[in-house]
């Protein structure tokens, strides 16, 4: 006797699984639905590198560096989509899996903390200009643009951390850059805006 699911039974409950993502997906939502059908597809595909590739090692990152995550469909008011987010581990390895962060919005509300313009840095972005100079590769040249054109819609836009949803998360889960000349993770905020953060997170989470 043995106490693992049939196939069978798995089965129904996966097609059942299915179809309800279908209803949802046939409803045409917006807001954190807007994109329900891919990240039903990322997280399986996430799912199954995991399993096939068994990974051992990940990247590291630093407290305070900048990433965008992707949270997926969750209930209820749970953070959900793609958005930046800071990392608060500290003391990250590659050998650990998963890091704590806070999730960034654009949104202004009541308990979310105003951190200014965090996305458009001039540096990097005279970086980019500066490599465009004497660069002759068409692909490269549109890589570097395309980086230039996406932050440069950024500047000026206030970002906010929402500390009521502080999550830890799978490496995993952490986007891929647009490219190799993407900055975003040379991104970090200043020692200010961590301790910011902090006395938020103190007050949230502690008596």
């Amino acid at each position: 006797m043995t106490n693992q699911m049939s196939t069978e039974t798995k089965h129904k409950k996966l097609i059942e699984t299915h179809s309800n993502n279908i209803t949802i997906s046939d409803m045409n939502l917006a807001n954190k639905y807007t994109h329900f059908e891919e990240s039903k597809l990322d997280e399986s595909k996430t799912l199954l590198y995991e399993i096939n590739t068994s990974p051992t090692h990940y990247k590291r990152f630093t407290r305070g560096q900048i990433i965008r995550v992707k949270f997926g469909v969750n209930i209820g008011s749970e953070f959900s989509g793609d958005h930046y987010a800071i990392v608060i581990s500290k003391q990250d390895t590659m050998i650990n899996p998963v890091i704590h962060v806070i999730p960034l919005t654009s949104k202004k509300a009541k308990y979310n903390l105003n951190l200014g313009d965090l996305l458009y840095n001039e540096e990097e972005i005279n970086k980019l200009k500066n490599l465009l100079i004497n660069e002759t590769n068409n692909k490269k040249i549109r890589e570097i643009n395309n980086c230039i054109k996406y932050y440069s819609n950024r500047k000026g836009k206030k970002t906010y951390a929402c500390i009521k949803h502080l999550k830890t998360i799978s490496k995993l889960s952490v986007c891929k850059l647009i490219n190799e000349y993407d900055y975003l993770y040379n991104l970090k905020i200043s020692s200010d805006k961590l301790k910011l953060i902090d006395e938020e997170i103190i007050k949230e989470y502690t008596l």
